[in-house]
């Protein structure tokens, strides 16, 4: 009998380390949002009635009629979760969970734990591809400290089967060599960071696919219907996190970060026309240049975008430049910009834009025109009634420059309308469009309506207007040092186009509840504000780590070095001074004591180098010799006969003393191998083994075959 099919005939329940790696495991992997709740449900039951029942486990948790079925059963549900257009990541995960909790309640004796492993593994994996939460790395280190342990006690629960010893291991498991598992994990783990450092970035769908599709922010695409943001504005999820790169950051709740923007409007819905989009030349690894018009206030922002429908990219101003791990960006006739094929994951992206905004005065110099491509698009209007044209005929009456009939229309808005996130159903008497319908009533309705309204009354007196979307005002992360973004900060806008100054920004939204209220900090805005901070690193220094950031990494390093290697550099410049009392004072550098604190750690280790080592053990050299002896003399050991069965064999055919001695040689060869060091040498008992044996030993006939 082998060793592995003496393993698999013993029957031992496994460890509780076990139960804890597959829990970690499939909770790694629900929290990716690809497991269904019944799913979850399923694999948790398996799971917790196993663990139960690990000890007595029912009869047909060894029954082939049972498992074999159960296993074609979770391979069909799988393959019916991809014919139904879910991804195959998706498949797997379902796949993946619903055997491992199976596994865990087949009671049959097994030859190793490989496949539970496996399993296990192959479940964070997947979630490694599916998920960039936060909350993945605890989890990931959790899973590796029960997979290591699992791992352990079951390797040294076969080799006391082995040996005879039926008993429980957890004698063996001493601190000595729970430090030495500790320390090898925690080494695994260093070499594993600086791997992630150095090796270059590849994404590959072969594994990761699109993964499931998480919610993204709808309102963002070719055609919306008038009331949307409104709806997006009672979410308070995260939609944008913003970091200042260069130039003057917007003052907090006065940034407006630009989605995209909208030509026709038919009294109800508004769209892009024509619906077509091109590809600019470039890449966006290395960025891609959006126009030649230089930008009079430029400003470089890095943008972490959450899921977004349509995929647009927004930023604060007109775009003049984009760089990002995005795939393929396209713009539309609105200078708008989009990667489809991103919309459904968290993409960063970093944006160069021209935030000017021309004073009333620049801009009354500046004349209403329409731009040379499409000029009629920007003018169109569906039929309305003549009273909404004789009411931007009376606000504007007797003003003369373009910019202040612009303003007036504005401020009409502004200071006679109230906000509200649900207006009230608009009179049909009123009006056959809800615009009309704002127009001539109560002047109440959220965002869209009051810009829908300011673009039909320009557009009425001949001056060029689009409406554009996107988010506006947001919070400061204090503990961060970026802007975040929320989907209740979505909002609509207007923009007029000048001759010289191109479009420029309007907002005819009174903005009293509007913008989200400002509180004052307490500790849950602190807890969420660590939150999201700890979120955005993460995402930045971990999920999203790129190739360019592992240039930058190891130039910094380098730099870093020779500035170190420099003995005149001021950085490890360290002076002995005098102050005011005569007293000696040392001025040094945080740097100079970092390099000072390296040295010394360097000379411990270079100290503790050249001390002697401890002397390997003897004890399993000195049971090799005895074997080797003994088969000289015609008594070998089978491969089938454990450690203490040969044992014994040897005590029936050696005299008393000498069965002494090698009985005394394999307990100490036993307590080694499962942690326990000799305390003392073996001279004495290999002397008393070799003293008196004859050189050839009768064969008897239940000794072991060789």
């Amino acid at each position: 009998m082998s060793r592995l099919q003496f393993r698999a005939s013993v029957e031992d329940p496994r460890p509780v380390a076990a139960w804890l790696m597959v829990s970690v495991a499939i909770a790694t992997l629900s929290l990716t949002g690809a497991l269904a709740l019944w799913a979850v449900a399923a694999s948790a039951t398996a799971v917790l009635f196993s663990f139960v029942r690990r000890e007595s486990p029912r009869p047909w948790q060894r029954s082939s009629w049972f498992l074999n079925p159960a296993v074609m059963s979770i391979a069909l549900i799988s393959m019916s979760l991809a014919w139904r257009g879910e991804a195959a990541t998706v498949a797997l995960a379902h796949f993946a969970a619903l055997t491992q909790g199976l596994q865990l309640l087949d009671a049959r004796p097994r030859k190793s734990e490989f496949l539970l492993v496996t399993l296990a593994l192959f479940q964070v994996v997947l979630a490694a591809n599916l998920t960039d939460s936060v909350f993945f790395p605890p989890m990931l280190i959790a899973f590796l400290a029960a997979t290591t342990w699992t791992l352990l006690v079951h390797t040294l629960r076969s080799e006391a089967i082995e040996a005879g010893d039926t008993s429980r291991p957890d004698p063996n498991l001493t601190r000595g060599l729970a430090r030495t598992t500790v320390f090898a994990s925690g080494i695994s783990i260093l070499l594993a960071l600086v791997i992630f450092t150095m090796l270059p970035r590849f994404r590959s769908s072969i594994v990761q696919g699109n993964g499931p599709d998480q919610r993204a922010v709808a309102g963002f695409t070719d055609e919306v219907q008038l009331g949307t943001i409104g709806k997006i504005r009672k979410d308070n999820t995260v939609a944008l996190r913003i970091e200042t790169l260069e130039g003057e950051e917007p003052r907090a709740g006065q940034g407006y970060w630009r989605g995209l923007a909208f030509d026709h409007f038919d009294g109800e819905r508004w769209s892009v026309t024509p619906q077509m989009r091109s590809a600019p030349g470039g890449s966006p690894t290395f960025g891609i240049d959006l126009g030649r018009r230089v930008a009079k206030r430029p400003l470089v922002q890095r943008v972490v975008r959450e899921p977004v429908t349509g995929g647009v990219l927004f930023g604060n101003g007109q775009a003049r430049a984009v760089r990002g791990a995005v795939k393929r960006i396209e713009i539309d006739v609105n200078g708008s910009l989009y990667s489809p094929a991103d919309q459904s994951k968290r993409v960063r992206y970093t944006i160069r834009t021209d935030v000017h905004q021309p004073a009333d005065d620049e801009l009354r110099r500046d004349a209403t025109i329409p731009p040379r491509l499409r000029p009629d698009a920007y003018l169109a209007l569906p039929e309305i009634q003549p009273a909404v044209r004789e009411l931007a005929r009376s606000i504007t009456d007797g003003v003369t420059s373009d910019a202040d009939r612009v303003r007036a229309i504005e401020t009409h808005l502004r200071s006679r309308g109230s906000y509200t996130d649900s207006p009230r159903a608009m009179d049909p008497a009123l009006g056959a469009s809800p615009v009309e319908g704002f127009l001539l009533g109560e002047l109440s309705g959220h965002c869209e309506y009051f810009a829908s309204g300011m673009v039909v009354l320009l557009r009425s007196i001949d001056i060029p207007a689009r409406l554009v979307n996107g988010f506006a005002g947001g919070q400061r992360n204090e503990l961060g040092d970026f802007i975040e973004v929320t989907r209740a900060d979505a909002h609509a806008w207007v923009e007029v186009h000048y001759q010289d100054a191109g479009w420029v920004r309007y907002d005819p939204t009174p903005p009293d509840l509007r913008t989200r209220e400002d509180l004052p900090p307490n500790l849950a805005s602190r807890i969420a504000e660590l939150a999201s901070t700890v979120e955005l690193w993460w995402y930045q220094r971990v999920v999203d780590f790129d190739t360019s950031d592992q240039v930058a990494v190891i130039r910094s390093t380098w730099l870093a070095w020779r500035a170190l290697r420099d003995n005149t550099s001021e950085v490890t410049k360290v002076a002995v001074k005098r102050d005011e009392n005569g007293a000696m004072k040392i001025d040094a550098s945080v740097e100079a004591i970092v390099c000072l604190g390296l040295l010394v750690a360097l000379g411990y280790v270079v100290l503790n180098a050249r001390r002697p080592k401890k002397q390997r053990s003897e004890v399993p050299r000195t049971y090799g010799r005895a074997l080797s002896l003994l088969a000289r003399r015609g008594l070998r050991r089978g491969r089938a006969v454990t450690a203490r069965d040969f044992a014994r064999e040897v005590a029936k055919r050696l005299p008393h003393e000498n069965a002494r001695a090698f009985e005394a040689i394999t307990d100490a060869y036993l307590a080694e191998r499962f942690g326990q060091r000799s305390p003392r040498p073996l001279r004495s008992e290999c002397r008393s083994l070799r003293r008196g044996l004859p050189r050839r030993l009768p064969r008897s006939a239940d000794q072991s075959a060789p």
